[in-house]
């Protein structure tokens, strides 16, 4: 018997397409739920805006459940500087999202802790923003999946600092297969606070959020040694077509990509049961 996880996929996938018309093609290829990216969204040269606000409707309204929304990152940098109102500013925007999910009864709030190249150092001005950010998260009742993004030890600076059951990370395979160990130690020694998940692959070199199966991840190793073993929460896809897949369009790379997750669900409960 299956185990009963939900597929979900980030509501952009390379496709140019009103979001009203994208989450209906992402239902009717089996998902069941999206991720979406908590800005007001204009659809370039169709004359098409919409207010975030209006998000969850749509989404409720073609048949899936919003998973989580993914916090803009730009100045995410900021989170770790030494001076107060740098700070401030971030953490307020922050709130402010942690409050429309609360108000729009989104569960989870992914958030980047860095932006760009050049990141800063894990440090004690970090622990305060993100302290004041999940005692916030706790009193409306929403979770914080800090994302592993180009550094390898802020997330679990934070998560060995902060003991909360609002505080977890959202795991990136992309990302994390150009780190020296692929992600390992996040996922061996923090499996407990997993808690979203953003799946794609890529060739080692680059962060190209490509489909499971068209890059070098090995999904069998990762879902048989680490902590998806235990993992009961969605499985979600971050990808994006590339240009062979965008030629044939977005129905065919939905079903496609609807296959790939179904087949990585299928992997794990294999090796779950084992």
């Amino acid at each position: 018997m299956k185990e009963d996880i939900k597929l979900g996929i980030f509501s952009w996938f390379g496709f140019v397409l009103p979001l009203p018309e994208r989450l209906l093609l992402i239902k009717k290829a089996g998902f069941d739920a999206v991720s979406l990216w908590w800005e007001d969204e204009q659809a370039i040269g169709q004359g098409i805006s919409l207010r975030k606000g209006d998000f969850t409707k749509l989404v409720i309204d073609s048949g899936l459940i919003v998973e989580n929304i993914h916090a803009p990152f730009n100045n995410s940098n900021d989170l770790w500087s030494d001076h107060k109102l740098i700070r401030k500013r971030v953490v307020e925007r922050h709130l402010n999202w942690l409050e429309d999910c609360a108000i729009h009864n989104i569960p989870l709030m992914v958030m980047h802790l860095t932006e760009g190249d050049s990141t800063p150092e894990p440090n004690k001005y970090g622990i305060e923003t993100m302290s004041c950010l999940v005692r916030f998260a706790e009193d409306v009742g929403v979770k914080i999946a800090i994302e592993n993004t180009r550094r390898e030890d802020n997330i679990d600076y934070l998560l060995s600092e902060i003991q909360s059951e609002h505080l977890g990370y959202c795991y990136d395979s992309s990302h994390a297969n150009l780190y020296h160990d692929k992600g390992e130690y996040l996922l061996k020694n923090f499996g407990n606070r997993l808690i979203a998940t953003h799946l794609s692959d890529n060739d080692g070199i680059k962060d190209r959020h490509w489909l499971p199966g068209n890059g070098i991840i090995s999904w069998e190793r990762l879902l048989k040694k680490y902590a998806f073993n235990t993992y009961k929460r969605y499985l979600t896809l971050e990808v994006c077509a590339d240009y062979d897949e965008m030629k044939e369009g977005p129905e065919p790379f939905l079903g496609k990509a609807f296959h790939r997750l179904s087949f990585i669900r299928e992997l794990k409960t294999l090796h779950h049961k084992i």
